[in-house]
């Protein structure tokens, strides 16, 4: 009983139910009839903080209520017996140890010890009847309390994975965001340096070679183009959730090393020649480790065209029983003011998402970028299809 008012009410009722039986004998009797009534009944208002101790106050009561002499011998009524049901029920459901709720069943044990010993003027048969139900009802308040506290674990439960369901996806709007950053800065740092060279080179030949200009004017619009489709295919996915209801084209597959002739036809427009050496077999490999190769390539014939403009360069691609490799060379001195930033950071994230290495470093032989992806790793993105 939580509410005040309810356990008011109930105490009320028991007490009505309590008197109805004897009724005779509290209007002839009120003294003491009326003391011992109320004490058998409005213990029944402290069941909220101490259920077993009403309990154990309505074992010396009622066999005081039904002791008393009045008139003549009476034996007290079964419904009198439903204050002390409320308090071994209550008691039961207490949320105590279940060996402090256990002494609640002192009551209903003393007094078949008492009728048997001939001490209580009752018929053992209805006191037997009374200890039984007494017992059961006790036993029901644990069950039911019992079920009460594995529904709320359950809700903590449900509530924790709940959480935990929302972190993870919290977590993997996080992960696809900076994935999508890694892409948009490959995409636009690529596009970017090709548009740079190629504006200059058309700006320097203009004049006295318009075919060439023409020709660096028609290179730029074309990267320019290929970098606008695929960040307006990046950005669907960030697309405002407000206009979901709008159509969006479906997106175009990721590119992998099968691309690569595209990007060495891009770096040659833009006054980088680029060898390619093949070694091993060409196998089909997991989309995101095929994607992660094709960015660290992309990303350091970048580097060559902003760095080391008009450089022969040197790109293989190895594939080996247990690992795939692919290395970027340019033999031209390194730029002095080169500081390594977001592509190689992004590069390095990209290589160790898949449990490969990366090395970049330059020297007298000039700037070598080398990843290698262990062959048999775990594709992270078929975690995320």
């Amino acid at each position: 009983m939580r509410s005040g008012r309810a356990l008011v009410g109930l105490t009320t009722l028991l007490t009505i139910v309590f008197a109805v039986p004897e009724w005779r004998i509290v209007e002839e009797h009120p003294l003491p009839a009326i003391p011992l009534l109320l004490a058998n009944t409005l213990p029944v208002l402290a069941i909220r903080w101490n259920p077993v101790a009403v309990v154990l106050v309505f074992g010396v009561t009622y066999p005081l209520w039904l002791e008393t002499p009045f008139d003549g011998a009476h034996e007290g009524h079964i419904l009198q017996s439903l204050p002390l049901m409320v308090a071994l029920y209550a008691a039961g459901a207490w949320r105590r140890p279940l060996w402090l709720r256990a002494m609640a069943l002192i009551t209903p044990v003393w007094m078949m010890a008492a009728v048997v010993a001939g001490q209580w003027r009752v018929s053992v048969t209805d006191l037997l009847y009374v200890a039984v139900v007494c017992g059961v009802v006790w036993a029901l308040g644990v069950a039911i309390d019992d079920r009460q506290r594995y529904a709320e674990d359950l809700e903590v439960k449900a509530e924790q994975l709940r959480a935990a369901q929302q972190a993870l996806a919290e977590r993997a709007v996080a992960d696809e965001r900076s994935r999508l950053a890694r892409e948009l800065h490959d995409v636009i740092a690529h596009a970017m340096s090709v548009i740079t060279v190629q504006a200059g080179v058309g700006a320097h030949l203009i004049a006295a070679r318009p075919a060439q200009a023409a020709k660096a004017l028609t290179i730029i619009e074309r990267t320019g183009r290929e970098a606008l489709s695929e960040m307006r295919r990046m950005l669907t996915v960030l697309r405002d959730p407000a206009r979901s209801d709008q159509i969006v084209p479906a997106p175009a597959p990721q590119p992998g090393l099968a691309d690569v002739p595209s990007l060495v036809a891009a770096a040659g427009d833009a006054g980088v020649a680029v060898t390619v050496a093949v070694s091993g077999p060409p196998v089909p490999l997991p989309p995101g480790l095929d994607l992660a190769a094709y960015r660290v390539i992309q990303e350091s014939l970048t580097n060559v065209i902003k760095h080391a403009p008009g450089v022969r360069t040197q790109l293989t691609i190895s594939y080996q029983p247990d690992r795939l490799t692919v290395e970027v060379h340019d033999p031209g001195a390194a730029d002095p003011a080169y500081i390594p930033g977001q592509g190689l950071r992004g590069m390095a994230e990209r290589v160790a998402l898949y449990d490969g290495e990366l090395s970049a470093a330059g020297g007298p032989g000039g700037f070598r970028v080398t990843a290698t992806f262990p062959w048999r790793c775990r594709d992270p993105s078929a975690d995320r299809r």
